[in-house]
């Protein structure tokens, strides 16, 4: 083995698959990398974009920068110049090493999650959207009316650092409890799910404390408004709803954001664009101080 460690970024809830090249292929990875092309000013698309493949993250022991690989675009996120990729010819190749790799991380990568990895590798580059930047003057969302006394500030620069953005996942931010243990539905009581279902990942929320709502409009003092989506028998994920009445999320690792997979302010979880992630669950209520996740 080599000290490079490879991550599929697709997931939200579950932690991703991680598994480690072998020397040839952390040679081979090298050696790829030093023929990329021209520089260029973008940043891997997948770093911003919201739910679902998200491209490669390939980190070296002991090294504090990871290489994110995605959209034709080798580098790292916000910085810049990174380097062009194509033909994605790089991409490709890490795909390739799964093959190989632990049984564990293959596992995890089921006939549906190849699927959206091979739609987006067959994506040409100028068909790939944008996520808005800071500097992107979009006219304000006109947001629902928040009726929960508790809802959350939106804050992203609290999450959005390298102490916490890798360590904790949508759950953790729907809860706005920072664990850096990439928090899991049922495991702090003892009831985890166990399936990719509704029907799995609810009740073990409702083991942390959390509890069903049929909507979002009734007040509550002691609480907020929060929403479950699965994406069937892959993954899942949470969004919340903040004090302005819109709503933002965490797409697993990635930054915290309040918009949705088309780019667009996010009024209502359930009509939002939600990539693969397409069966509403339920919208829920957290009760700061109350509930326990881990």
């Amino acid at each position: 083995m080599s000290d490079f460690t490879v991550t599929l970024n697709i997931f939200s809830g579950r932690p991703n698959p991680r598994w480690d090249l072998t020397g040839d292929q952390a040679n081979e990875f090298v050696e790829r990398l030093s023929r990329a092309e021209s520089p260029t000013a973008d940043s891997p698309p997948g770093a911003l974009r919201g739910l679902g493949y998200r491209g490669f993250e390939v980190r070296q022991l002991d090294h504090p920068t990871a290489i994110h690989v995605h959209g034709g675009v080798v580098g790292t996120p916000g910085a810049a110049p990174n380097n062009v990729d194509r033909k994605r010819e790089l991409e490709r190749f890490l795909l390739g090493t799964m093959q190989g790799a632990q049984t564990r991380a293959l596992e995890a990568v089921s006939d549906p999650v190849r699927e959206a990895i091979e739609k987006d590798l067959d994506t040409p580059l100028d068909k790939f959207w944008i996520p808005p930047s800071a500097a992107t003057k979009a006219p304000a969302p006109k947001c629902p009316k928040c009726n929960a006394a508790l809802a959350p500030v939106y804050n992203p620069g609290l999450w959005n650092i390298p102490s916490v953005q890798p360590y904790n996942n949508c759950y953790n931010y729907a809860n706005n409890l920072i664990t850096n243990t990439f928090a899991q539905p049922g495991r702090a009581s003892g009831h985890m799910y166990t399936k990719l279902t509704c029907a799995s990942v609810q009740p073990a929320a409702v083991s942390d404390g959390l509890k069903a709502s049929p909507n979002f409009s009734a007040k509550i003092t002691n609480g907020y408004y929060v929403a479950l989506v699965i994406w069937p028998n892959v993954d899942y994920h949470w969004y919340r709803q903040d004090k302005v009445g819109c709503w933002s999320h965490k797409p697993g690792s990635t930054a915290v954001r309040n918009y949705d997979n088309a780019g667009k302010p996010i009024t209502d979880p359930k009509t939002a664009d939600r990539g693969g992630y397409t069966v509403f669950c339920t919208y829920m209520v957290t009760y700061p101080g109350r509930v326990h996740i881990r």
